[in-house]
């Protein structure tokens, strides 16, 4: 005697989606979706240009939790007043374009004390500067 095979149901039904309950998408939610398209592809290529080099190095980054939760916050804070975030690594890259401008020979720092001098001598500076 052959075991017969039963075809399996879903237990709760069958695909709603497939019973034709759902209309199709208008020609406007298409335009609105190619818009945000538009815009992200807009976001990447300002992220692009800034990045300046194709070649990017995937690096790990430890940051102290305190420097990390306000990178979070600013994050979260341009993506609600301006609809887009820029990227926390584009952020980073920008405070360390910023760090090489300084006039410091920072090939020259020999120690996390070393540092911490030279950082506190630019401090110095920017405040006679005001």
């Amino acid at each position: 005697m052959a075991v017969s095979k039963k075809k399996q149901r879903a237990v709760l039904g069958g695909n709603p989606l497939n019973q034709g309950i759902f209309s199709k998408t208008t020609s406007d939610r298409v335009e609105d979706s190619e818009e945000i398209k538009n815009q992200d592809s807009t976001i990447k290529n300002k992220e692009s240009r800034f990045l300046k080099k194709a070649e990017r190095e995937s690096v790990n980054l430890r940051l102290p939790i305190e420097i990390n939760d306000w990178l979070n916050d600013l994050l979260k804070q341009g993506k609600r007043k301006h609809g887009q975030k820029i990227p926390k690594e584009v952020w980073v890259q920008a405070a360390l374009e910023m760090f090489k401008a300084m006039p410091v020979d920072w090939a020259e720092i020999e120690s996390v004390e070393g540092l911490q001098e030279a950082l506190e001598g630019l401090e110095l500076k920017l405040k006679e500067m005001e």
